[in-house]
């Protein structure tokens, strides 16, 4: 009888570590995922303050431009 308890229990611990293992297994690639979407955010964030960054320099540019026109009627 106690032979199998024993084998029981090791069927059991079997099961548990299969159980644990695939939960393991799934977190790692959740992981994994999120670590890749991660590096489509940075990518995402960076064409962002690019593209924002080009809007500031195409808006000083014509208020320069603006500014400029205004001086010249003044003469």
């Amino acid at each position: 009888m106690e032979h199998s308890k024993e084998v029981s229990q090791y069927v059991n611990n079997e099961r548990k570590d299969k159980k644990s293992n695939t939960k393991k297994n799934e977190r790692m690639s959740r992981r994994l995922v999120v670590e890749d979407d991660m590096g489509d955010i940075n990518e995402m964030a960076d064409a962002f303050i690019k593209n924002f960054r080009n809007q500031l320099k195409i808006q000083r540019e014509e208020s320069f431009k603006r500014f400029q026109e205004m001086i010249n009627r003044g003469l």
